[in-house]
Formats: structure tokens, C-alpha cells, sequence
């Protein structure tokens, strides 16, 4: 990783908590919990993304006006809809994951690049612009840094977070791989440094999470800052640490859709009581980019509480769950299997 220092203690941090597993010559039986905990990260994501669509881009006045109970119903029109755009750009790195033995930069870039044409339902001004300068015949390697460029080296949205989630489900075992592939999955659409750290930072939460582990909130920012992340990225983290929710301001209209904010939502999940539900609709009620702060906070929470502590009405509304189930036992098998191939490399 060209702008990391020191990446040994974080990639030390993800695997301490399977480090007995990892030793072990055949992959550990798959108890029925951490299974769960997979099914719900993916499947958070999809009841966090529709959750928030009808607020998406609101304020928390105009939220509190128009669902005085708080917004609490996935809509039964999801079933029979295209995936809102922070879900299709998980399963697209899903599949992108599984399909090859590491994540291809190129293939992913397609990837976007045929649903944007084909569909791109809700697609975010900042991935669109990465994908037209593709379309235009710009390599996808370089299309990312142009539209940053451009920007004067301000854009940071949270397309890459969003949709970071897969990579921790795929190297929960792996430090240094799921360092290496957060980079690369946040730098197809995404060259900013915030936006890189935020999806290694997020990434690196969820799989100790996934392992039924504590995140050490001032620790992650510590062993950021040793690795080379920004001092912006650092100290997010550090103020997510026992922060009031109305702190992050989700609904500045300035700072709507700012990957920092995206970071602090998941962040804060971590240490909220184990309520799928009750966490969801706070977040969702604070406003701003209210679909994405939403899969955010479903993947953390679901990684937490497992499929089971998902809503079962929710679950009922997602278009294709089934699919979402099986990707996620995928990725779990992937998991196992990858743990072996980068002892034995």
C-alpha cells in the first residue's frame, strides 16, 4: 500500500481475534452464529438502504414532520423494485470478490459500468463522474484521480464506503488482504485519501465484529494514524468514541454524503445497544444521505446481532433476500477457504 507507514499493528488488530483458527491446518467448523452474523451484515445492508430511501436528502424536521413515530416500515414496494444503489454496489463487489481469486480493479469498474448504463438507479455524483470518464476512454485505473483532480482535491462522497462491507466478509481472517482490497475497491471510484482510510477503517471494524469481538474505538484511531491514514480519518474515529448521534450533523446540507460522516454512523453502531431495529430508525432520523447512513449502519449492526435481530417484516420487503443469503454464505466459505491460501502463500 503506497501511503501506508506502518500497516503491521492494524493488520495485527484484525487478526488477533482468529489468530488459534488461523493456525489450525483445516478451516474451523462454521458455528451457526457467525453464519448469522454474515447473513446479517448483507442483509442489513439491504433493510438499511430501503429503510432510508423515503428520506433520502431530508432534513430531520422534515422527517419528524412527515413520520412523527419515525420512520419504521420498509416499503412493500422494495420486493418488486431494483436494488437502491448503495445495495447493487455491494452485491457488484460481492461478486467481484467471489469471481476471481483477488479483486480486479478493471472487472469491477465494468461492473459499474454496465449497471450504470443498464439501470444506475440512484448512482452518486461523484461514482457517475468516474463513470463517464471511463465512457469516455479514460483507463479505469486513472478515472477515479481525474475526477478528484477536477474537484481540486475535494471530493470525498461515501460511494466507497457504502459499499465496503464485502471485503471484510471476504478477509475477516486476512489483515493485510483486507487492507489491500478496501484500498483497491475505495480507488475504482474514489482516489481520496478519506475515502480510501474510511473504507480500510470501517473494513477493519466489521471484521473483528464479525468475530464476536470489541472495536477499540481510540485504539482503530491510533493504529490508523500509525498506518499512514489522514489526520481527518483519525480523529472521525476518535470523536465517534461515545458521541451523541445529533453530533455528526447527518443532515448538513454541506456535508450530506461526506464519507467521513458515513465512517462516524458505522462507527457509532458499534458500541449501541444490540436493537437492529431501534439503532436503524435513530439513524434514519437524523437525516441527510439517510439511505446510505442506513446500509451503513445495517451492515455493522447486522454483523452485531446476526440475521435473526433483523425485523422479520423487514426481511420480508427486501427483493431477493434469498440471493443476498446465499452470497453471504459464499463469502463466509470464501473466507475459510482464503485463510488457508495466504497461510500456505
Amino acid at each position: 500500500m503506497a501511503i501506508a507507514m506502518d500497516l503491521d499493528p492494524l493488520i495485527a488488530y484484525v487478526e488477533e481475534v482468529v489468530s488459534d483458527s488461523a493456525a489450525a491446518e483445516v478451516p474451523v467448523p462454521v458455528s451457526p452464529t457467525l453464519t448469522s452474523r454474515y447473513r446479517g451484515t448483507l442483509l442489513g445492508v439491504a433493510a438499511g438502504n430501503g429503510l432510508g430511501l423515503p428520506a433520502e436528502g431530508r432534513s430531520r424536521q422534515w422527517i419528524r414532520g412527515k413520520f412523527p413515530a419515525g420512520l419504521t416500515e420498509l416499503s412493500p414496494d422494495l420486493r418488486n423494485r431494483p436494488w437502491g444503489d448503495d445495495l447493487a454496489q455491494t452485491v457488484m463487489l460481492v461478486q467481484a470478490l467471489l469471481d476471481r481469486p483477488g479483486l480486479d480493479s478493471d472487472d469491477l469498474a465494468q461492473r459499474l459500468l454496465a449497471w450504470a448504463s443498464a439501470d444506475g438507479d440512484g448512482i452518486g455524483v461523484q461514482t457517475l463522474a468516474v463513470v463517464r470518464e471511463i465512457e469516455s476512454g479514460t483507463p479505469a485505473a486513472d478515472a477515479a484521480r481525474e475526477v478528484w483532480e477536477r474537484s481540486g482535491r475535494r471530493a470525498a462522497g461515501n460511494g466507497a464506503v457504502m459499499r465496503c462491507s464485502p471485503v471484510a466478509l471476504a478477509w475477516r481472517r486476512s489483515g493485510i488482504r483486507l487492507v489491500e482490497e478496501s484500498e483497491r475497491s475505495a480507488l475504482v471510484t474514489h482516489h481520496d485519501p478519506r475515502c480510501v482510510w474510511s473504507a480500510i477503517a470501517l473494513n477493519v471494524a466489521l471484521a473483528r465484529a464479525l468475530s464476536g469481538a470489541s472495536v477499540n474505538i481510540p485504539r482503530l484511531s491510533e493504529l490508523l494514524g500509525l498506518a499512514g491514514a489522514p489526520d481527518a480519518v483519525t480523529r472521525a474515529v476518535r470523536l465517534s468514541d461515545g458521541a451523541e448521534i445529533e453530533a455528526f450533523a447527518l443532515d448538513d446540507r454541506d456535508g450530506m454524503g461526506f464519507t467521513l460522516k458515513a465512517l462516524q454512523v458505522g462507527l457509532w453502531c458499534l458500541w449501541q445497544p444490540a436493537n437492529f431495529e431501534g439503532v436503524l430508525v435513530q439513524v434514519v432520523s437524523q437525516g441527510g444521505d439517510t439511505d446510505t447512513n442506513g446500509a451503513v449502519a445495517g451492515a455493522v449492526m447486522g454483523s452485531r446481532v446476526g440475521v435473526e435481530g433483523i425485523p422479520q417484516r423487514w426481511v420480508a420487503s427486501i427483493a431477493q433476500s434469498e440471493r443476498l443469503t446465499t452470497l453471504a454464505d459464499r463469502l463466509l466459505a470464501r473466507s475459510e477457504l482464503g485463510a488457508i491460501q495466504h497461510r500456505g502463500g
